[in-house]
């Protein structure tokens, strides 16, 4: 073969490669990174995802617990691999937010029995001191994603936004107006990617700078692209301050 065709050969496939990475920028996370995160679960299996308030409160969201009472539910905190390293914690009593319907005010908080140990592994949440409309550089964790990732951390990047042309691409108009509203924000991957979090993602935080802004809510399996749906934290923090006892200095 001619040098300058294995050149060319050689350009192709890392491009390629590097069109196939910058198609889909989910990544493993760093438990010691992402402190707050942690596994929802029923009888050990991933159901959704939430992050810590406090030593004894967790937030989700509402989805999160759709299928059973909360009672029934397990919380995983501390781990990088939910089933091999995490300190476990049953539920002792939850609350959905009293409108909530499909995805619309898709929020939940959830009292665990004990109290969650701080450590290296394991801190709680910073909330947001104001109320942006958009977030540029966001990250959402999530555990699962795929076969071989099921029980892993893992992190993508997206971009949280309000704007008109994102409201457009919501075919629910419920989503819309739950956009218009201040209640949430369109989840967008970052321009030329995607994301295979989407499916399992329910309850996972959105963050920025450790802060978090919103908790995944809703996803639409089809080829209509741009309807994932955040649940945006700030326009509830009286409802959770009251429902709790997470303090919450704005």
């Amino acid at each position: 073969m001619r040098p300058v065709t294995v050149l060319l050969v050689v350009l192709l496939s890392t491009f390629l490669l590097g069109l196939v990475q910058a198609q889909n920028e989910v990544a493993e996370a760093s438990i010691y990174q992402y402190q707050f995160v942690v596994a929802i679960t029923y009888a050990r299996q991933l159901h959704g995802n939430g992050v810590i308030l406090s030593k004894r409160w967790i937030l989700s969201s509402a989805s999160t617990f759709y299928r059973y009472s909360f009672t029934e539910y397990t919380v995983a905190v501390g781990a990088e691999d939910y089933q091999d390293q995490a300190t476990w914690y049953e539920v002792e009593h939850g609350y959905k937010h009293p409108k909530y319907i499909g995805s619309d005010y898709n929020i939940a908080v959830v009292l665990i029995r004990g109290s969650i140990e701080y450590t290296s592994r394991v801190q709680p949440i910073h909330l947001p001191t104001s109320n942006p409309d958009g977030v540029e550089a966001a990250t959402m964790l999530s555990f699962g994603g795929s076969e071989e990732h099921q029980a892993h951390l893992r992190q993508a990047k997206l971009v949280l936004t309000t704007d008109q042309s994102c409201i457009d691409q919501q075919a629910d108009f419920l989503a819309k107006q739950y956009i218009w509203d201040g209640v949430g924000y369109c989840a967008l991957p970052e321009p030329g990617t995607t994301i295979d979090l989407w499916h399992i993602a329910t309850g996972a935080p959105i963050v920025a700078d450790r802060v978090l802004y919103a908790v995944f809510a809703k996803h639409v399996a089809s080829d209509h692209k741009g309807q994932e749906v955040a649940t945006r934290i700030w326009h509830f923090k009286d409802w959770i301050t009251t429902t709790t006892d997470v303090s919450w200095d704005y």
